[in-house]
């Protein structure tokens, strides 16, 4: 570690709110840039810089500086940036398999997800009418199979084949359409 290094290290483990703004102000805008090319969000990358200066000064007195503080820094902001995305991917994950159960499910209490439901309410208009009515008949409206049928008057079993061809092409537009990138 070069010896500028070591003692703006020294500075910041005494809290030094000065040396703190000046590497604030240096690296800041850079670390930005740097994170963005991992998360492609501006607004993302400027939480978890400023997350991460946060922590700095937070937690400078414990730091364990190896090589030099600029390396330190991209380190941290990029572990930051890797653990944001295995997080989304878990979140993404997890979005998927709740709308395959919530497609599958007889219970329309599992629609309870604002945002599950607002991508459906959009990936519905994609439907044929009849399939499209008889989807929000089931899982908007909670009307059982029989109810739907006599309702529509057409047989039980139709649909039931209707819920699944719509299930699957709701499922199929969703996943190439929806605003969540799914990672899998």
């Amino acid at each position: 570690m070069k010896i500028e290094d070591k003692i703006l290290l020294d500075e910041i483990r005494k809290r030094n709110s000065k040396v703190f703004e000046m590497l604030f102000r240096d690296y800041y805008a850079s670390l930005i840039r740097y994170a963005d090319g991992f998360v492609f969000d501006k607004i993302v990358s400027d939480d978890i810089v400023q997350n991460f200066f946060i922590y700095l000064w937070e937690n400078g007195e414990h730091l364990d500086v190896k090589s030099s503080l600029r390396a330190y820094f991209y380190q941290s902001v990029r572990n930051r940036c890797l653990n944001y995305l295995r997080d989304l991917k878990v979140k993404d994950k997890h979005n998927l398999l709740f709308l395959e159960a919530s497609l599958n499910s007889n219970d329309p209490s599992l629609l309870q997800d604002p945002d599950i439901v607002d991508q459906i309410h959009q990936a519905l208009e994609s439907l044929p009418k009849e399939m499209r009515d008889i989807f929000r008949l089931k899982y908007l409206k909670g009307a059982k199979t029989k109810e739907i049928a006599s309702l529509k008057k057409i047989s039980s079993n139709t649909v039931k084949t209707q819920l699944q061809r719509a299930r699957e092409k709701l499922k199929k537009r969703l996943i190439e359409t929806t605003s969540i990138n799914f990672f899998l």
